[in-house]
């Protein structure tokens, strides 16, 4: 279940968005899914969720470079 974020956190989200763009952003948030896939591959030996965040990481990137924002 995801939780909603809150005022301060939708504050700080909009503020990156406005320094950064949507599609720097998601890219951003794309690699971070890729270096948790990789952690979770390493240390907890998870193949399945690692596969899971890595494909994520590639959703999302592939995303943000079809953005012209």
């Amino acid at each position: 279940m995801m939780r909603q974020l809150n005022m301060k956190e939708r504050d700080d989200l909009e503020h990156l968005v406005d320094i950064a763009g949507v599609g720097t952003l998601l890219s951003a948030i794309g690699e971070i899914c890729f270096e948790k896939a990789e952690h979770i591959a390493s240390n907890w030996q998870d193949r399945t969720t690692a596969k899971v965040w890595r494909i994520v990481g590639t959703r999302l990137t592939n995303f943000a470079n079809k953005l012209d924002l």
